[in-house]
């Protein structure tokens, strides 16, 4: 549950702190909430849905995987949010 959980972060998908929460709450040990399951049920079952309409932006590949990297990382709790936005910055100002 929880990998599933990383990769809707990772894929730009739902809400991350929302989602950070529920990681959270299973590491813990703790019953996931009947409201917070569907939430996850439905992100998985509509592919293309997220709670924040984002722009929809193309990155090079390379920094793809990079960005995706980044946002796993944030959400296990291995860089700070702080360290993920100037990571970003680096990554997306080559451009």
């Amino acid at each position: 549950m929880i990998k599933t959980i990383k990769g809707l972060i990772a894929s730009g998908r739902g809400n991350p702190k929302r989602l950070r929460e529920i990681i959270e709450t299973a590491k813990n040990g703790d019953p996931i909430v009947m409201s917070d399951y569907r939430y996850i049920q439905n992100l998985l079952e509509s592919p293309n849905s997220t709670d924040v309409e984002q722009p929809q932006v193309t990155p090079q590949p390379k920094r793809d995987t990079s960005l995706e990297l980044l946002r796993v990382r944030l959400a296990e709790g291995q860089i700070s949010i702080e360290e993920f936005r100037v990571l970003k910055a680096a990554l997306t100002e080559e451009e």
